[in-house]
Parts: structure tokens; C-alpha cells; sequence
């Protein structure tokens, strides 16, 4: 406040004996006041000091006598009298030391709680990832954290990444058509190119796309139509190679059909009734399905996969391929509900052979076939497994009953007696002849399998280890 207004505010003294009071109470004598000023040091409140010499922009309010220690009103001349030291007043005097530090401030209140996660993103096929969680309450004073972004959803399947569209586009380049001329007609079929060289290429089909072909022309996938040499067949699994004098071409690769399943997507690619390049879709509808074809002395059987994938006269010979673009089968038969030509074609009910019986047979063709510069002048053979028995085809019972003993084979030297009844093979279930017979094909020569049997004149059931034989295919 100005010194105008801090005595006129005590009405009761003069200005004088005012500011006399104000400086010297409680100080006990004047003498404790001027010793305060002759060292300059401060007396009282901070608004108080001594100067040797005044501003003029300093508010000039007394002088105090340096003897008597009288305070008089300075004069408006802005100097005090000789042996007198101007007193001023002011606001704020110079700054004194710090204070002593204040008590802590209290904790601040908890942070409000942080906001809700965005949903996480949708996963490649699957749901989209759950909201994630609030955040954790923020420290003292401060709001909390925003929860963290919830985790992607998962793929639906980690095998079912099926595309139609790109299967297609990965097989077709690999996928033929072949045209055959017999004696009395023509046919039609399907292949896929195995392997390639620089010079020539082996193609995968039936063996009843090529029987009795005295010709046999294989149709690229871009139109080139290549005149095929037949390397060889097995007439047990339904299987030929046929070669094209014509190298560096595209090659399909092979799946393991025992790692197949039920309800698997696959796609079946062929040139049904001369149209080629036709992709079809469906799944695996059944495993170890016994199918057997052809007539008597070169019958076929087969431990076929079953789809439901369309497959029509003219898919024989080509791929069923997996959600990976891999064969895991060889087109082979369908069922249909009659007999004529009319009434030929798919009903939902398709077979293919495991890839993995005819990659074995292929091998074996290709292998012992003899090739001369580009032309084949001795076809390959492959081999099928044997148990060594023969069947009695007259028994009406559940099961295979054993006729009589191959000297030697597999059977005769595991101890299966002559009359005994197999009930299964590794477990499987064996109903009749034809199941034992299409369980035994599915293994490779040399293989060791489980065959329990029911022993004859009641002798209960046992199950014996049998290696199985080998005997060339084409044979009877």
C-alpha cells in the first residue's frame, strides 16, 4: 500500500509519532533500531531497509537522525540533511533467504480408468480378434493407460486355405488330354506330366486309358497335340506311362494319400467326354473304399479314395488334388445307375487311386523300361505284394477263408494254416475276398502287416505277423 494510506489508516497519532510506533514496538529501545540500520540489515516485515542514497523513483518517506535517532518526514527535495539516512518504504524490500520447504503435497487422486481397446483384426479366415481389455488405472494424478488392441482372430482351419481358382491355375499346365486309336474305335482320357527332362516327358494315366491303343496322341494344355509312346502298364492297379518327345514341360507333384481324410476339399481336373481342362470341386467322401474293374483274368482292384467331386467318361487317368495342389489320386472309376451309355455319368460317387500306390508303380515302369534316343524299345514293369493263399470264392461267410498255401509265400511262413478265416488286416476290418485282396494291393512288396484270423475246427482267433512277397505285376 502507498505511505499516504498507512497513516491515514491510524487517525489516532500524527504522521510522525506514527511511524515511530510502526518501526519501534516490541524493539525495546531505540538504540536496537539503529544499530539495525547503521548495518544496513532489515528490521521488520521486508518493507523496511536502510539506503546511503535515494532514487528518484524510490517513494521517499523519512529521514532518521544518526545521534538521536529522530525520524522526521523527508523533504521534498528528495535528500535528507546532513548527519540524517533516508528511510524508504516500499512493497517489497530486497528478497530475504528462502523459507523453510513446505509440508508434501497430497497424493493426487487415481486416474480415471483408460479407455476400451479397438477390436482386433480379423484373422486370414477366421472370426475377427475379441475387444481388448480396459486399461489398468492410471498413477497417481494421471489417467490411466488405454487398453491394448485385442489379439487377431485365428484361422478357421490351418488346412482348409481352399482355392478352386488357384488350384487350377497350378495344375492345368500339367494336366493332358489323351486320345487313343484302336482296331475298332477311338477313346478319350486324362494324364498329368510326372517328369520332364530337356528332351522328353512321362505322363501318368489308367492303363484302360491306353489299352489296345495303336495310337496314342497327348494333347497340351495350350493345344499342342505330341505323339506318345506307351512305356508301360500294370494291368493289377489300373496304371500306365506314356511318353512325349518333348522336354522342359510343367510337372505336377505328388501328395501323401495317407495322410488324406475324410471331408478334405479337393478338386478333380480332366477332360471328361473330350472336354479338356473341366476343374471340378467336392471332398473326400470315404477312405479304403474296395472297388474292383475290368473283366475276367485282368480284373482291377483298387483301395480307392471316394469323392463326391464330379468325375465323368474321359476324367480316367487324371489328378484329384488336394487344397495344397498336390495329387493325392488317379481318377479312376465311378459308380452309375445303369448300365447303357445314356445313363453314364457322375452321380457324386468317384474313385481314385492313393497317389502313393501309383507313384510306386510309375517309378517302377520308368525305371525298368528301356529307352533308346526317343524311342521306347522295351516297356517297364512294376510288381504288386503277395500273401501267398489262395481264396476259396465259394465261402458265404463274414471274411476271406484261405483255400490253400502258396509254398513258401508270406503266409505258409508266418503259420496261418490252410481253411483259417481272416477277419482283419492291420486292424481293418476284412469282410470278404475282394477286401483282402484290395487291402493287401494298398502295401508295398516286402511289408510287414498284422493278419488275425479265425483258426479252423473252432480254434479260436489269433493274429499272425506276415512279410508280404512280390510278384510282377502283369502276371497271373
Amino acid at each position: 500500500m502507498s505511505v499516504e494510506k498507512l497513516v491515514e489508516s491510524d487517525s489516532s497519532m500524527s504522521p510522525l509519532s506514527g511511524f515511530r510506533r510502526m518501526f519501534s514496538r516490541g524493539a525495546g529501545n531505540g538504540a536496537k533500531v539503529g544499530a539495525g540500520f547503521l548495518v544496513g540489515a532489515l528490521l521488520v516485515g521486508g518493507g523496511a531497509f536502510a539506503a546511503n542514497t535515494i532514487s528518484s523513483s524510490d517513494s521517499i518517506n523519512a529521514c532518521v537522525n544518526n545521534t538521536s535517532r529522530v525520524i522526521t518526514i523527508a523533504p521534498t527535495s528528495g535528500k535528507c540533511p546532513a548527519g540524517t539516512r533516508a528511510l524508504t518504504w516500499n512493497i517489497a524490500g530486497p528478497q530475504g533467504p528462502a523459507g523453510p520447504a513446505g509440508p508434501a503435497g497430497a497424493a493426487g487422486t487415481n486416474g480415471a480408468p483408460g479407455s476400451t481397446g479397438p477390436a482386433g483384426a480379423a484373422g486370414a479366415t477366421g472370426a475377427s480378434g475379441a475387444q481388448g481389455l480396459a486399461g489398468s488405472a492410471g498413477s497417481a494424478g494421471s489417467a490411466g493407460n488405454a487398453g491394448s488392441a485385442g489379439s487377431a482372430g485365428s484361422s478357421s482351419n490351418s488346412n482348409t486355405s481352399f482355392s478352386v481358382t488357384s488350384i487350377a491355375n497350378a495344375l492345368l499346365p500339367s494336366v493332358v488330354s489323351i486320345a487313343i486309336t484302336t482296331r475298332t474305335g477311338s477313346a478319350t482320357g486324362s494324364g498329368s506330366i510326372i517328369k520332364s527332362s530337356a528332351t522328353s516327358t512321362f505322363i501318368l494315366t489308367n492303363n484302360h486309358v491306353i489299352s489296345g491303343a495303336t495310337k496314342v496322341t497327348v494333347e497340351l494344355e495350350d493345344g499342342t497335340e505330341i505323339e506318345g509312346q506307351i512305356v508301360g502298364f500294370d494291368v493289377a492297379y489300373d496304371l500306365a506311362v506314356v511318353m512325349v518327345n518333348q522336354g522342359n514341360l510343367p510337372v505336377a507333384s505328388f501328395g501323401d494319400s495317407s495322410k488324406v481324410v475324410i471331408g478334405e476339399p479337393v478338386v478333380a481336373i480332366g477332360s471328361p467326354l473330350g472336354l479338356s481342362g473341366t476343374v471340378t470341386s467336392g471332398i473326400i467322401s470315404s477312405l479304403d473304399r474296395p472297388v474292383t474293374t475290368g473283366g475276367t483274368g485282368s480284373e482291377t482292384y483298387i483301395n480307392a479314395l471316394q469323392t463326391d467331386a464330379a468325375v465323368n467318361p474321359g476324367n480316367s487317368g487324371g489328378p484329384l488334388v488336394n487344397a495344397q495342389s498336390l495329387i493325392i489320386g488317379v481318377n479312376s472309376a465311378i459308380a452309375s445307375l445303369g448300365s447303357s451309355t445314356s445313363s453314364t455319368g457322375s452321380i457324386g460317387l468317384g474313385f481314385a487311386i492313393p497317389i502313393n500306390q501309383a507313384k510306386r508303380i510309375s517309378n517302377e515302369i520308368i525305371a525298368t523300361a528301356k529307352i533308346v534316343g526317343a524311342k521306347v524299345t522295351l516297356a517297364g514293369v512294376s510288381t504288386r505284394p503277395l500273401l501267398g493263399v489262395s481264396f476259396d470264392t465259394s465261402y458265404a461267410g463274414s471274411g476271406a477263408k484261405i483255400y490253400a498255401l502258396t509254398a513258401g509265400g508270406g503266409a505258409e511262413l508266418a503259420g496261418i494254416p490252410a481253411n483259417s478265416v481272416i477277419k482283419a488286416i492291420d486292424g481293418k476290418s476284412t469282410k470278404d475276398n475282394i477286401e483282402a485282396i484290395v487291402r493287401i494291393r494298398s502295401y508295398d512288396p516286402g511289408a510287414s502287416i498284422k493278419v488275425t484270423v479265425d483258426l479252423p475246427n473252432s480254434g479260436g482267433s489269433r493274429t499272425f505277423t506276415v512279410t508280404l512277397g512280390s510278384a510282377p505285376s502283369n502276371s497271373a
